[in-house]
């Protein structure tokens, strides 16, 4: 057979299965190359796994990273002692308590509208009579003509047609006609006049019960209505409001009804200490959350019988015997692993060090002091615990103090320095800034190994070179055995045709020896 350009023969004269023998001895010398993929392979493993326990410390970071911030400690919870006036945070309030001694509500600005009954929904016919004569009127300035055998809703449409030039729409509510100004506010009108025809329709005055057709002109003048502001008498002040909910003193109100005077609703304003605990307690079990999977990796059995697998190797496989194998292949990749071991350690250090900062209070140093602990089960493998009710407790007696714990922070030895780099500036700082810069220092590091989780490409880290460098070698260890297969189909090719020409040397003897 002919390939790359080299004629080869195929055991014509030998008998031997040159094919599978070249083909064995090219897998023979293949194993270097199968070891650098299968390198290669958990390489980029390696890489997938750093950059999602990356992801997950970013992700850590950005639940907890608001409790190094002040603002987190001081946002304030709001009561009122009435429901006719609901009450919200609306900022940062300098009161502790407001009284509502009296209340009327704004109103909006309103169109102008009206009603008739119309005869038109039980059936009539528009004008009546003998039904010849058309019904005629002026919509505010625009005159209207309705045939006597147009419907209720053919006639309501003709009004229609004109209500661009009449700032007026029609319509069928229920069987009655009901005219509505297109805008709002005291200048808007609906007026009827020069009404001729029969009055199905059921326009009226409204200062007359009776049929008015023809006798009053305008038959109808009807007004929209301006925006009126309401009053609010707060701790004896009263303040103009142009809607029911605004804010004042970082409250904000929402009127619900008139509150009439001497009401004294009473509107108080204290820390939000639920909300507070809420973040701290999302810390911890975030926290808790993050140093188990982590412990689990670095704790996870490596299976180095099961390298993994290539193509040529999955070709006679099923498909759910590649997926275990993968599994096994695939585990105990970070196991031991000497980064993520330091940052549980540096995390926990972090967590378990005193504040001796001058500015946090004696009686709270440390994160026992507020109910937060470290498990004593060592199976935990440091996971920390909490005191719901200890905590809860405190933040109602001394929230300013946990603030400080969470929040103090010493200046660094350099403009740079940070709770990781400077031991001074670490012992003096709160337990959120220690853990949010070990957080930065982790997702940087982790950055360098294997590149940061949301970079789309990566060549820069250290794995993005050891990558390079194999595929490098995996390049050139295929021309050597490409070269090594080209040499052997030559050696296994001129053996074949010495053995051709002893064949033919053979037979001649033969015929010339008359055997």
């Amino acid at each position: 057979m002919i390939n790359n350009n080299t004629l080869r023969i195929s055991g014509l004269a030998s008998g031997m299965n040159t094919d599978e023998m070249v083909d064995s001895l090219v897998k023979a010398q293949s194993s270097r190359l199968n070891k650098m993929q299968q390198t290669k392979i958990l390489t980029n493993w390696k890489s997938e796994s750093y950059r999602d326990i990356n992801k997950k410390i970013d992700e850590f970071r950005k639940a907890m990273e608001g409790l190094r911030l002040q603002s987190t400690f001081n946002k304030q919870a709001v009561t009122s002692s009435d429901s006719r006036i609901e009450v919200s945070s609306g900022g940062t309030s300098t009161q502790t308590e407001f009284v509502i001694s009296e209340a009327t509500l704004p109103t909006a600005a309103r169109p102008a509208i009206v009603s008739f009954d119309s005869k038109m929904a039980s059936g009539s016919s528009l004008i009546g009579g003998d039904g010849s004569t058309d019904v005629t009127f002026n919509l505010n300035g625009q005159e209207i003509t309705l045939t006597p055998d147009m419907t209720f809703d053919k006639a309501i449409a003709t009004i229609n047609e004109k209500s661009g030039d009449t700032k007026v729409k029609a319509s069928n509510v229920g069987g009655s006609l009901v005219l509505t100004s297109t805008e709002t506010g005291g200048t808007q009108k609906i007026e009827i006049t020069d009404f001729a025809g029969s009055n199905n329709l059921g326009f009226k005055n409204p200062s007359n019960t009776g049929d008015t057709t023809g006798l009053v002109n305008p038959l109808l003048s009807v007004k929209g209505t301006n925006a009126t502001s309401g009053t609010v008498t707060i701790n004896g002040t009263q303040i103009h409001v142009s809607s029911n909910k605004f804010t004042y003193e970082g409250v904000t109100f929402n009127l619900k009804e008139k509150v009439a005077p001497g009401a004294n609703i009473s509107v108080s304003v204290g820390t939000d200490t639920q909300g507070i605990f809420d973040n701290i307690k999302t810390f911890v079990d975030k926290y808790n959350d993050l140093i188990a999977d982590f412990n689990g990796k670095i704790n996870e059995k490596r299976y180095r019988d099961y390298p993994p697998l290539l193509d040529d190797q999955k070709k006679d496989m099923k498909e759910n015997d590649i997926k275990l194998w993968d599994e096994k292949a695939k585990s105990g990749l970070l196991t031991n692993d000497s980064t993520i071991q330091s940052f549980l350690t540096e995390m926990r250090n972090s967590l378990n060090t005193v504040v001796v900062n001058s500015g946090v209070s004696s009686s709270f140093k440390s994160l026992k002091d507020i109910g937060i602990n470290f498990s004593s089960n060592y199976k935990d493998n440091g996971k920390l615990t909490l005191d719901e009710s200890k905590l809860k407790g405190l933040l109602k007696t001394n929230s300013e103090d946990i603030k400080k714990l969470f929040t103090i922070k010493e200046t660094g030895a350099t403009s740079t320095s940070t709770t990781v780099t400077d031991s001074n500036m670490h012992k003096n700082s709160g337990f959120a800034w220690r853990i949010y810069d070990r957080l930065n220092t982790a997702i940087s590091k982790l950055g360098t190994i294997a590149g940061y989780p949301n970079s789309a490409v990566d060549t820069k880290s250290t794995i993005a070179q050891q990558l390079k460098s194999l595929d490098s070698n995996i390049n050139r260890e295929q021309s050597k055995i490409s070269a090594y297969e080209e040499r052997m189909w030559k050696q296994f090719t001129a053996m074949e045709k010495a053995l051709q020409q002893l064949n033919s040397q053979g037979s001649w003897l033969s015929q010339q020896l008359g055997l």
